[in-house]
């Protein structure tokens, strides 16, 4: 059995965030899924990205490729829910940022950005105005978080990546220089909902807190690290930053 892992649009057509499917390799893993969901969600799978244990498969290797432990299926951003309800809430204007040395230098395609997005899209009442991607350089991820928080009115920043134990992890440091004040309860949240699903996720050296009206919080840089450690704290986000946008100007 595979752990297939579903978001934005199939999230929302398979009826579950994640389930068990049986298959050798990802066609027949896909195939069940397909069988499972339904026609509108077989036409859907057709255009999504495909990640087995956090690396891209691409299709000409669907049937040979073993399903792994863990398959993700990954809707383009734009393949997300286009129901339009009426805000009773101001849209939160929100940035994601990737921290990462391959995926700036092209060796790889960022996912963990375009699926936090979606996630944002999907949880929150918010529009997504920025993403980016800087190298894992300190002086560079200080210049675009001081940026997004002083010139672009932001509610929200949230970084995915660099958060861990490697030398060239340096966002933690780079957030704190940043923050004019910590909220170490969002860190610890995300860490004990990672804490459920793999010790390793003590290992996260994540932060998160305010630069004037703006909350900025880091995220791991695994698509499934970065969008468990964001449903952890996405229903306590907009109090978040409501309360850090109180009596700005």
């Amino acid at each position: 059995m595979t752990q297939v892992l579903l978001f934005a649009r199939a999230r929302e057509l398979a009826g579950t965030r994640q389930t068990e499917i049986p298959g050798a390799t990802v066609a027949e893993v896909l195939a069940q899924a397909e069988k499972l969901f339904g026609a509108e969600f077989a036409a859907l799978s057709a255009t999504c990205t495909i990640m087995v244990d956090d690396a891209i498969v691409h299709r000409s290797e669907f049937l040979t490729r073993p399903a792994g432990s863990e398959l993700a299926i990954l809707p383009p951003v734009s393949g997300g829910s286009d129901h339009a309800e009426p805000q009773t809430a101001p849209v939160l204007r929100v940035a994601v940022l990737t921290v990462s040395d391959r995926a700036f230098s092209g060796e790889y395609e960022d996912l963990t950005g375009p699926a936090v997005e979606a996630l944002v899209a999907e949880g929150l009442s918010a529009s997504v105005v920025h993403r980016a991607i800087v190298a894992d350089e300190r002086a560079e991820i200080v210049r675009m978080l001081s940026e997004w928080c002083d010139g672009d009115q932001l509610d929200l920043i949230l970084t995915n990546g660099g958060t861990g134990l490697a030398r060239r992890d340096v966002t933690p440091e780079a957030t704190k220089e940043v923050l004019e004040a910590e909220a170490p309860g969002i860190s610890e949240l995300m860490r004990a909902a990672g804490l459920q699903h793999t010790p390793f996720a003590a290992l996260s050296r994540q932060v998160a807190g305010r630069r004037g009206g703006t909350i900025v919080v880091n995220l791991p840089g695994s698509v499934r690290g970065a969008t468990e450690s964001l449903e952890a704290v996405i229903q306590i986000l907009p109090h978040a930053c409501a309360t850090a946008r109180s009596g700005q100007p």
